[in-house]
């Protein structure tokens, strides 16, 4: 099984649409539940200007040339980095999540020189909380999602790696 990063492409967003649509794919992303009708078209444009100001790297999860999810590398104060993904369906469990998650800290280190990365996850996502840990991510402090936020009252994770 290859896995590849590539940047999005506006021929990505039908599927960006389709599975972020599903709730067992949204439910643990900070994306808006139900997702809108023009939810991937408005992140595709918020995400392409912050990557125009190399704030934001939104990449492909390609799997033998399909599209399989999405990971984005984003730059954090003090020459940090930080990043952000969800894995489709059909590609759960084997693994994909974990090899573009290396390839995502890798660029981050060698392309923008990244020291460190953060990223977070709810506490009930084992899963992702996994992929994270086999990147080789240390677990940080626990801290209760702010009112207003989608996942409001839920208990989140840090994690770090230097």
């Amino acid at each position: 099984m290859n896995v590849t990063l590539r940047l999005i492409k506006k021929e990505d967003l039908p599927l960006i649409q389709h599975y972020l649509s599903i709730e067992d794919v949204s439910r643990m992303t900070n994306v808006p539940e139900p997702y809108p009708p023009t939810g991937a078209k408005e992140w595709f444009e918020i995400v392409s200007e912050a990557h125009q100001a190399e704030r934001h790297y939104p990449f492909a999860i390609v799997v033998d040339g399909e599209f399989a999810g999405s990971i984005s590398v984003r730059r954090e104060q003090d020459g940090k980095g930080a990043i952000d993904y969800w894995v489709a369906p059909p590609f759960w469990k084997k693994g994909i999540g974990t090899k573009a998650a290396k390839q995502a800290v890798n660029f981050g280190r060698h392309e923008l020189g990244f020291k460190s990365f953060e990223t977070c996850c709810l506490i009930e996502n084992r899963s992702s909380a996994l992929l994270l840990e086999r990147v080789g991510f240390q677990k940080g402090e626990e801290f209760q999602i702010e009112s207003g936020e989608k996942h409001e009252g839920k208990i989140a994770r840090m994690y770090y790696l230097n």
